[in-house]
């Protein structure tokens, strides 16, 4: 037997339109404009989430991965991740040579809502209310962003609304949801929790309560991805949760140390992000680990953020960004890219001089770009690219 993913053996995900799809970095055809277009078929999950799970196409993706050799329907969803193994980037594909049996579901679920309290400089703007605010406001300054952003491909009620939870937007749909997960809740070894920002999500807190009343909690892991400026969110206290699971992984989303990431994930307050981290790791059933994406701003002093993490003994999950495009590492000047890998080979984040090496056409425009959209992001923010990350004004070829 050859080695495959096992996500599709083990993984169930939905995005924040409610599409369920074989992961969240699959190329599918979606009702919406995707991320990573493709022709593998989708389903909302109003249509049911094991329904899908158990659908004749995730059937057939899951033999064709057990035959050991690249399909085309497995060179088409799993375009996103062949490329980056090609690219020398981590990859998102989780390798295993065993078929999993018994307690290993792992869900992951972005539908539960997009509320959240930050407009990070890389993030998708269907993910985030306050994201889809600030490029409204961004739009009047630079109606390009726009486009950079995909503004106009996001369906009317997150355009009308912006925030979304599907507690009180779909009471129906969330009930549906519900029934499920209690189906499967002898069978679910991990559920993630994505938004938004997890821990002000309302319809979370009453998910992990149904996890507690189906008897199964004490032998399911929590995952999130988290910001970590918020513990609690109207009267609901994560850490009340989590002596009543199995274990707790918390992502930590962080792109740089004080100023950086202030700027990047506007407008956290890194003194009160290190308290709660403080808060947070000293719980006995708490794993952290660091999530870090790779992208314009935050590669710029990556090495003081993984000195600072290796000396909290964090993990380190590096991520690529690839869309939006406008904050990706082809949209940055040739000149700084050049001092950042000489800066980075021969150390262990030597993995990102290839793509700091390539050579990209229509690079002026591209720049062009980053730039515009930075100014848009100060305009609004009252931040100043500028002087945080002087590297990207030095654009002169070194000797």
């Amino acid at each position: 037997m050859g080695v495959y993913c096992k996500l599709p053996f083990t993984h169930i995900f939905s995005d924040s339109y409610g599409v369920m799809m074989p992961c969240c970095y699959a190329h599918v055809d979606h009702p919406y404009k995707s991320d990573r277009p493709g022709d593998f078929p989708t389903a909302s999950v109003e249509d049911g989430i094991l329904n899908y799970w158990k659908s004749p196409e995730m059937s057939q993706l899951r033999l064709d991965m057990m035959k050991g050799e690249m399909s085309d329907t497995m060179n088409s969803v799993c375009k996103q991740c062949i490329y980056n193994e090609k690219a020398g980037l981590p990859s998102h594909r989780i390798p295993s040579d065993t078929v999993p049996l018994g307690r290993v579901l792992d869900i992951k679920l972005r539908l539960f809502g997009n509320s959240c309290n930050l407009t990070c400089y890389m993030c998708n703007i269907k993910n985030s209310s306050y994201r889809i605010t600030q490029t409204e406001k961004m739009m009047k300054h630079t109606p390009e962003v726009g486009e950079y952003l995909a503004y106009d491909d996001l369906p009317e009620y997150l355009k009308k609304d912006g925030g979304f939870d599907l507690l009180s937007h779909s009471p129906e749909v969330f009930d549906k949801l519900m029934l499920d997960i209690k189906k499967l809740a002898s069978k679910i070894k991990s559920i993630t929790i994505i938004g938004g920002e997890p821990m002000i999500l309302p319809s979370h807190y009453k998910v992990l309560d149904v996890l507690v009343e189906s008897g199964h909690s004490d032998k399911i892991t929590l995952s999130y991805d988290s910001n970590l400026t918020r513990l609690q969110w109207k009267g609901c206290k994560i850490l009340d949760y989590f002596d009543r699971f199995k274990s707790v992984d918390i992502k930590w989303s962080i792109e740089g140390v004080g100023k950086y990431d202030e700027y990047i994930r506007f407008p956290t307050k890194w003194q009160t992000v290190e308290e709660n981290f403080d808060i947070i790791s000293a719980h006995p059933k708490v794993n952290i680990v660091a999530n870090t994406t790779i992208q314009i701003l935050s590669v710029i002093n990556l090495d003081l953020l993984s000195e600072y993490l290796t000396k909290r003994g964090m993990t380190i999950k590096f991520i690529p960004v690839d869309t939006p495009q406008v904050v990706s590492l082809g949209y940055m000047h040739p000149n700084i890219r050049k001092r950042l890998s000489n800066k980075y080979r021969g150390t262990e984040l030597e993995f990102i001089c290839q793509e700091l090496d390539k050579n990209y056409d229509g690079w002026e425009e591209r720049w062009e770009k980053a730039i515009k959209y930075l100014n848009s992001i100060d305009y609004v923010n009252g931040t100043n690219w500028k002087e945080t990350f002087p590297e990207l004004c030095d654009l002169s070829e070194d000797r």
